[in-house]
């Protein structure tokens, strides 16, 4: 046994799960922090279609779905994202179709001005840029199941390289002096990535998880509200009260530290107005409200209609770092850059040995 867990042995299987995790590391954190920073990257990358100019009163949601049915009425909006208020200058993104028989289609993207109500492009899903193509991908349930396997298969293989990495630091730390000084970089690096690793993969685990378990199982609050449809489906009369109303009978439900950050109207096919909101940690809550009496539905923890109360409420928070606030948000994209240092001088320092070999 004490062969089986010595420091060489756990050297060599350090070393070969960090070449094979190599690429996948660096993808997810790239994407991740890509995902994380999607409004900032488009408004600097493409500001003709993504960036608008910040005033005092953006467009409310009533007065956005008029805006939008006067420009294209045939476009059935299925949800609404906002920018966080760290970006206000970010088109609000809509997202929808033209599909009469498939109200719930999503599949195409309208970057809209909230400040001058007007629409500033259209494009398919498909043709979102790579900035929103990695953020599908880093997420990995775009594969369906098989994607949530090998995501949570890698993460583990993450976290098992990771606690053999931390053994190695304390084992060796006496030695270590002597060692040249990319191989303390590496070291420090490293001690410094594998706690970063540890906390990501864990809870991206869990949020793989969850949120495939949650879509199936019809627990996620937008899913469920997707799947609904009124007994008197096709008709065209039912009188909705106004969304500014619903959004405001939302908002009166929660503290004021909580900014909306999506949302869709009620409507023949969906009854209920659903809210998204956030805070600065980024612990969500959604909201439903009736449609048509205005009735708070009920405040569902982390968007799920059970089960959010608990540990799912902190995943999104823990991973992304917005557990202590953006400050922490910017920290855990930073420590992302610094574990692919600490992939790099790995490699430089197994190469050079063998060099040297």
């Amino acid at each position: 046994m004490k062969n089986i867990f010595s420091a060489r042995r756990i050297k060599i299987i350090h070393r070969w799960l960090a070449f094979i995790l190599g690429i996948f590391i660096v993808f997810q954190i790239t994407s991740g922090s890509v995902a994380q920073e999607r409004y900032l990257l488009m408004q600097l990358l493409t500001p003709e279609t993504n960036k608008v100019e910040s005033r005092i009163i953006a467009a409310s949601p009533s007065e956005l779905l008029k805006a939008v049915s006067d420009q294209e009425p045939e476009f059935n909006i299925a949800h609404v994202m906002l920018p966080s208020p760290a970006t206000p200058n970010s088109a609000t993104v809509l997202m929808g179709g033209r599909d009469p028989d498939n109200p719930h289609m999503s599949s195409i993207i309208i970057n809209f001005d909230q400040y001058e109500r007007r629409i500033i492009n259209e494009h398919s899903m498909m043709r979102s840029g790579w900035i929103g193509t990695l953020t599908v991908l880093h997420r990995w349930i775009l594969f369906g199941k098989a994607g949530v396997y090998i995501v949570c298969i890698l993460a583990l293989a993450t976290i098992l390289m990771s606690l053999s990495g931390l053994y190695l630091f304390f084992k060796t730390r006496q030695s270590a002096k002597k060692l040249p000084i990319i191989n303390r970089m590496h070291r420090s690096l490293g001690f410094i990535a594998a706690f970063f690793l540890i906390a990501t993969s864990s809870t991206g685990i869990l949020m793989s998880i969850t949120a495939w378990e949650d879509k199936n199982t019809g627990r996620s609050v937008f899913s469920s509200l997707m799947n609904s449809s009124p007994k008197n489906h096709g008709s065209m009369d039912m009188n909705y009260i106004n969304a500014d109303l619903a959004l405001k009978t939302a908002q009166s439900a929660l503290p004021d530290n909580y900014y909306l950050g999506a949302y869709s109207f009620a409507s023949d096919h969906s009854p209920n107005y659903w809210f998204a909101f956030f805070d600065d940690k980024m612990f969500r809550q959604d909201i439903l409200i009736n449609g048509m009496n205005g009735d708070l539905i009920g405040i569902y923890p982390a968007g799920k209609l059970e089960k959010g109360e608990g540990f799912r409420k902190y995943l999104l928070p823990i991973h992304s770092g917005y557990y202590f606030g953006p400050l922490g948000g910017l920290m855990m994209t930073f420590i992302g850059f610094i574990v692919i240092l600490w992939l790099i001088s790995g490699f430089i320092i197994y190469y050079s040995n063998r060099k040297r070999a």
